[in-house]
């Protein structure tokens, strides 16, 4: 099986697709941008040249120290904003690479870097953005409320084909001067109140913005869509470390991630219920308030969680457990120690904390009749975990996380029934409401569910940082 990935520049004046990445297999040769596939060359093309020479940019220091010929829908004038949506590509392209030597020994899922045309079942990913070559910052760029107008339509129509969309912007890009402007100029007085998170949605037209801040958050939130080379490199090896521990014999557990997302950032109506919406439109709510009401939602849901449990006796949850390995000295091998923590049967459930730099792997596992199980990152990344079933359960692999500098916190969702694309559509918009310093909690995470028919249990795990 293939996974298309599309990725498209988005300008004011519509989408463009970056159609082909070719390797010239010749560092000598520049890097060029066709229209089409003709030996018309786009406008951008020694931009691009100077975005993937190695002294002046930085694709060949990452991806290779070829030249490369690329192909785009139509030309492009002027800006830098395309060098986000090239880097991208380039970091699918770097693992097509990859996937298709892994898949010439072994049946694995490959990905292909689309050509433009999105069928259903495909990922469409649209970014602008300039990069900082040197820091790898993403830098903001102009006319961003005209980027997600022009864009919306053709949004809307993948939507309903079944085509995920991803939509990155440059975090310090979200709050620029034209598209505050835009917001204010459009926005009803009785949103004022929430002008915060405004700053990533258009009152009419939402794009569901994901913003970046640099080229490590980009590659390890788009990391969930590709198969991972540890993972298959690793298979086996995985396999008989989980197979260990159903049989309580020692051993580590080598680090699987092979998580898909299947979530794109559409966007539904009312995921709030109507009696809080029309209170948060009519009240500014003070900073005292909003604590006791998480407070409150807290109870609730626990209290709900509570009630279900005692009328639904035979709960899919009793057998839940989750292990964690961890270093016994320097290294992940054969003397890292298992630590088995017994998850409670509730729906609120929280997982001692452990060292970044200590973990060597983690597992959580379910009951067989699990369909599925979601990993919420404080990233506001939305991930699907793999498994693989040993002894009339589920061993789902929970992925590390790249980003190991700070303290990383996520909750693993733990539903009976599978998630259709409209509530991953939903989930995935309704995360990127969010403020951007704002972290997926269980309260906030509960408000969705309600809204959708689902109770699923929570689980949440903070990874301290070595040096806090």
């Amino acid at each position: 099986m293939s996974l298309n990935i599309h990725v498209f520049i988005a300008t004011s004046k519509g989408l463009v697709a970056i159609q082909s990445i070719t390797d010239l297999q010749d560092s000598a040769l520049q890097s060029v941008i066709t229209i089409s596939g003709s030996t018309d060359l786009a406008t951008i093309s020694p931009s691009y040249h100077r975005f993937v020479q190695k002294s002046t940019g930085l694709i060949q220091s990452e991806f290779g120290v070829a030249s490369f010929r690329a192909n785009i829908s139509r030309n492009i004038d002027v800006g830098s904003s395309w060098q986000l949506p090239f880097y991208l590509a380039h970091f699918i392209q770097a693992n097509v690479i990859l996937s298709s030597m892994q898949s010439a020994q072994a049946q694995h899922e490959t990905v292909q870097l689309g050509q433009g045309s999105p069928a259903p079942g495909d990922v469409v990913l649209i970014a602008t953005g300039q990069i900082n070559t040197s820091s790898g910052k993403i830098e903001a760029v102009s006319h961003l409320p005209d980027k997600c107008i022009t864009a919306s339509a053709q949004i809307k129509l993948w939507m309903k084909k079944g085509i995920l969309v991803e939509f990155f912007v440059p975090a310090s890009g979200a709050q620029t001067s034209d598209w505050q402007q835009k917001t204010n100029v459009q926005q009803p007085a009785a949103f004022e109140h929430v002008k915060g998170v405004q700053h990533k949605l258009l009152p009419e037209v939402d794009c569901a913005m994901y913003p970046v801040i640099d080229t490590l958050q980009l590659k390890e939130h788009v990391a969930q869509l590709l198969p991972s080379s540890t993972a298959h490199g690793n298979q086996d090896k995985a396999e008989a470390s989980i197979a260990s521990i159903a049989t309580g014999s020692s051993g580590s557990l080598n680090r699987l991630s092979d998580e898909r997302m299947k979530g794109n950032k559409s966007v539904p109506k009312g995921l709030l219920p109507t009696a809080t919406l029309r209170t948060s439109l009519t009240t500014k709510i003070s900073a005292a308030k909003l604590r006791t009401a998480s407070i409150i939602i807290a109870f609730l849901v626990i209290a709900v969680g509570a009630v279900y449990i005692m009328m639904n006796m035979s709960s899919v949850y009793p057998q839940t457990r989750f292990v964690t390995t961890t270093k016994s000295g320097l290294h992940c091998d054969a003397n890292a120690v298992e630590q088995l923590t017994k998850v409670a049967q509730q729906y609120v459930s929280r997982i001692p904390s452990a060292t970044l730099n200590g973990v060597c792997s983690m597992t959580l596992i379910t009951a067989q009749k699990i369909p599925q199980v979601w990993l919420v990152a404080d990233s506001k990344t939305l991930i699907e975990l793999s498994s693989i079933a040993i002894d009339n359960e589920l061993h789902w692999t929970v992925p590390l996380p790249q980003q190991q500098q700070v303290d990383r916190e996520y909750i693993l969702i733990v539903t009976e029934r599978s998630l259709d694309l409209a509530d991953l559509s939903a989930l995935k918009s309704y995360l990127s409401r969010l403020e951007q310093a704002q972290k997926p909690s269980v309260e906030i995470l509960a408000m969705f569910f309600s809204q959708i028919a689902v109770n699923p249990q929570y689980i949440s795990h903070k990874l301290v940082a070595p040096d806090n």
